[in-house]
């Protein structure tokens, strides 16, 4: 029973990571400007997210994409604040103004970002809602459950290639779909 229930936590961290590690680590990086401080900003939140294991709920997916980014944030502020960046200046010696221009910018910047994702996420739902019954089932078991190739084709008593080739019918028709609406 545990061994299974540890075996969920490092899956879905594992997900996690994979979705999220580039995103958290250019948010952090508009903070702290420095490429390995970014990345360790990120890793320790991943870190601190595997101890809190327990606690969270992987299956909120706003719930957890919210906790990692304001604990990049957090991370990012601190680093900031006690001056542990290589490059670092007392934080008297900084403009006012200039912290606070930089602040509304990344402000500004962040829901610009979060309303695009809101729009490309509406999109592609959308799309997929187009998608024949199978190809759409493949796909959100790949997609949105994170299932494997090979467990789908278990699940659903199909060859391999079969889910493969679903899922790239399914992508294929997400790019188009886009690019038609002008979103990549």
């Amino acid at each position: 029973m545990y061994q299974d229930r540890y075996h969920q936590y490092v899956s879905a961290l594992e997900r996690l990571f994979i979705r999220f590690y580039k995103p958290l680590k250019a948010y952090a990086f508009r903070y702290v400007n420095d490429d390995a401080t970014s990345e360790d900003i990120v890793q320790d939140v991943f870190l601190e997210l595997w101890v809190r294991r327990e606690d969270i709920r992987f299956n909120d997916f706003d719930a957890v994409k919210s906790y990692l980014f304001k604990s990049v944030y957090n991370h990012s502020i601190n680093m900031l604040k006690y001056g542990h960046l290589h490059d670092s200046r007392p934080l008297e010696d900084i403009d006012e103004n200039t912290v606070l221009e930089s602040y509304i910018s990344s402000c500004v910047l962040n829901q610009e970002q979060s309303l695009l994702l809101k729009e490309l996420e509406v999109e592609i739902a959308a799309f997929v809602e187009t998608l024949p019954p199978q190809c759409k089932r493949i796909f959100l078991l790949s997609r949105a459950d994170g299932l494997k190739n090979r467990e789908i084709a278990e699940q659903l008593s199909i060859s391999i290639k079969a889910v493969e080739k679903q899922i790239n019918k399914a992508l294929s028709g997400t790019r188009k779909y886009l690019k038609s609406k002008g979103l990549i």
